[in-house]
């Protein structure tokens, strides 16, 4: 096994909200029951920029963000025994194992794999109980890489729906349609024979990516409560990120719980450490569920989620989740400048899925456009 002590690797630290550096930080040691991986792509998630604008915070500053993370087995650990066959070379997806660590170079993972029912519970600090272990998946040679870097995210939609399903039948309403939120509607409509999937989003370019990848109808917000009677809805999955609204009248939750049917089921899968409104009159009145999949645990083991991800490569090497659809731009992880231009601006674009692309070196970098960012340039520059 090599000695990574003195051995060091870029990584895109977060230093507070909004403040980055481009660092030079020592290579993780393999675990001895686990793998070194060299990261080839990561996709960039709303957690990462909720992260990056205060919404959620880790414990502790800094911290390298992403974890939407494909990388290459580099070494493997003495102790490391596993029911899948794993090489030097062999390309791992995994899930958990906290949000952090994938925007560098290098990391370590501990990953249990489908079959396996490992264990390593810790209290995370977030009012749950995590594993430092990884539900992991050996990449099928089906999935090109940028293909493979969507396997993270539509295993999260895949952990809320088949814990939370729709009833055959039933009329959906997916709330949002940015990236998660097109791989739920997507999965739904193929997969659990709904009535009907329309969505909501007030970006009508991602309202275009909705109808061409599974909505009957996309709605703007306005569109929505006009045109669309109450206590229309059977299910709602919500895939919003942190909401802002003054006007009680204008919060898209409340619009979606009106619009739900009495009895009717809620589906929560966006996080935020910042407080959210949600109509308890509403909830209480229609006798609205309102439900979420755990990532305590305790409640869903690490080795369960292990089977979802295998779920999750196989509907994207079907094509039930469409990843040459859902991707928008690359961007090379050297060019610092552009990818702090996307974290800044996410909110804002068109884009669904960016991925940072660690395999090939950028052009001569610019200097960064941060437009209002606050940014801090690290010495490796």
């Amino acid at each position: 096994m090599p000695d990574n002590s003195t051995r060091t690797m870029k990584a895109l630290q977060l230093l507070a909200p909004r403040q980055t550096v481009l660092a030079e930080v020592p290579v993780p040691r393999t675990p001895s029951d686990g793998l070194l991986l060299k990261t080839r792509c990561v996709s960039i998630c709303s957690t990462d920029i909720s992260f990056y604008e205060g919404h959620l915070y880790p414990s502790e500053y800094p911290v390298i963000l992403g974890h939407e993370y494909l990388g290459e087995v580099v070494d493997i650990g003495p102790r490391f025994t596993g029911s899948v066959d794993i090489a030097v070379g062999d390309r791992i997806v995994y899930w958990g194992q906290t949000d952090f660590g994938g925007f560098a170079q290098y990391r370590s993972v501990r990953p249990v794999f489908s079959g396996e029912a490992k264990e390593d519970h810790f209290w995370a600090d977030r009012n749950f109980f995590d594993d430092r272990r990884a539900a992991a998946v050996k990449v099928p040679d089906s999935l090109g890489d940028l293909e493979a870097s969507f396997i993270e995210p539509t295993t999260g939609a895949l952990r809320s729906l088949l814990t939370h399903p729709p009833k055959v039948g039933d009329k959906v309403l997916i709330l949002g349609t940015g990236p998660i939120g097109i791989i739920a509607g997507s999965v739904i409509k193929r997969l659990f024979a709904p009535h009907s999937v329309v969505s909501v989003d007030a970006n009508p370019q991602r309202n275009a990516h909705a109808e061409e990848h599974f909505a009957e109808r996309a709605h703007l917000p306005d569109e929505l409560d006009r045109d669309v009677p109450e206590n229309t809805f059977d299910y709602v999955f919500d895939a919003l990120p942190t909401v802002k609204v003054t006007d009680r009248e204008k919060d898209p939750r409340r619009l979606a719980m009106r619009k739900l049917k009495p009895r009717g089921q809620y589906v929560l899968y966006g996080a935020s450490q910042e407080m959210q409104q949600f109509d308890t009159w509403l909830m209480l009145a229609k006798g609205l569920n309102i439900s979420s999949a755990p990532f305590d645990v305790t409640s869903f083991p690490m080795h369960r989620t292990a089977n979802v991800i295998v779920a999750a490569a196989h509907m994207l090497s079907a094509g039930i989740v469409d990843a040459k659809g859902l991707l928008s731009t690359v961007c090379p992880f050297d060019d610092y400048g552009r990818l702090v231009d996307v974290l800044a601006n996410y909110r804002t674009t068109t884009d669904l899925k960016t991925i940072v692309d660690f395999r090939t070196p950028a052009p001569p970098q610019r200097e960064p456009d941060v437009r209002g960012a606050d940014v801090l340039q690290g010495s490796s520059r």
